[in-house]
């Protein structure tokens, strides 16, 4: 027996809200809504409700366009006591077309990507100031702590501990050396270096203190030798001219000087001598 074919059957469509019942409300304008407020685009058409500020479709639009019955909160809110807006079934004139809608949008949308690429996208807080540094004259004034001090502590307990040790352990006493003493034996010997070190610099740094102490400083040593400048100054200043020199005029502090050679001949000679060095060195053209 053949089977009967099963006749394919058509989904259930979605349906829009229809209803004859018109809210005596006045009709809304739509050219009274921003072109972000309401959306002309067909099989789209909606508007953001005045009374509950939700995205509200918009249905009849070949007919009596209205405002389809909706609540005052959104749709994906499920809430247990739903109120309806008073703005359902509320008529709406669309006194604009949907070219001057999209132009004003693309306008806005325009305005809007100027008016972000001018802001920043991040406010970025200042970085909070700490403690102002020391200054560097006043680290040269104070100078570095001595370490001198605070390593012959060390040094002492470092010197106990390896006392109490020998005393603790019976290897060390006899004679020999564990790891542990072997250890605390270095850390003397390394203490001990670092007081050495340390003492030296101390010593250092006092003997650099007294020679800077000693050492006369710029002033004083110009005083002690200013008499005997001061004399050598006025007798270059009286010394007679030579006669045969013409000498440049004199000045009020400076000692007059030659402005001629002494020997024209050899200066002669001597000018004659280097044009023809330079002229044996210079390369021929060809």
């Amino acid at each position: 027996m053949a089977a009967t074919p099963v006749e394919p059957k058509a989904r259930k469509r979605r349906r829009k809200t229809r209803t004859k019942n018109i809210s005596t409300l006045p009709p809304l304008l739509a050219s009274e809504f921003t072109a972000g407020q309401i959306d002309l685009t067909p099989a789209k058409e909606h508007v953001i409700c005045p009374a509950c500020e939700n995205r509200t479709p918009i249905t009849g639009i070949l007919g009596t366009p209205v405002l389809v019955p909706h609540h005052t909160t959104p749709y994906h809110h499920r809430t247990t006591t739903p109120r309806r807006c008073s703005n359902s079934n509320r008529r709406i004139t669309l006194d604009i077309m949907t070219e001057a809608w999209r132009a004003e949008l693309a306008e806005r949308t325009e305005s809007s990507a100027t008016v972000a690429s001018r802001r920043a996208t991040k406010v970025l807080p200042k970085p909070k100031r700490g403690p102002a540094p020391t200054p560097v004259h006043r680290l040269a004034e104070q100078g570095p702590t001595p370490a001198l001090p605070r390593l012959l502590p060390l040094l002492e307990r470092a010197r106990v501990a390896v006392e109490r040790h020998r005393v603790i352990c019976s290897l060390c006493r006899a004679g020999g050396r564990c790891d542990a003493g072997r250890d605390l034996e270095i850390q003397v010997a390394e203490t001990e270096a670092s007081c050495t070190i340390a003492r030296e610099q101390l010593h250092h740094k006092k003997r650099q203190q007294g020679v800077r102490a000693a050492a006369p400083t710029h002033r004083t040593g110009w005083a002690a030798v200013l008499p005997a400048v001061r004399d050598a100054d006025t007798r270059r200043a009286t010394l007679p001219a030579v006669p045969g020199r013409p000498e440049a005029p004199a000045k009020a502090g400076t000692a007059n000087v030659p402005t001629t050679p002494y020997h024209l001949a050899a200066y002669d000679r001597r000018q004659t001598d280097l044009g023809r060095q330079y002229v044996a060195r210079r390369p021929t053209t060809a």
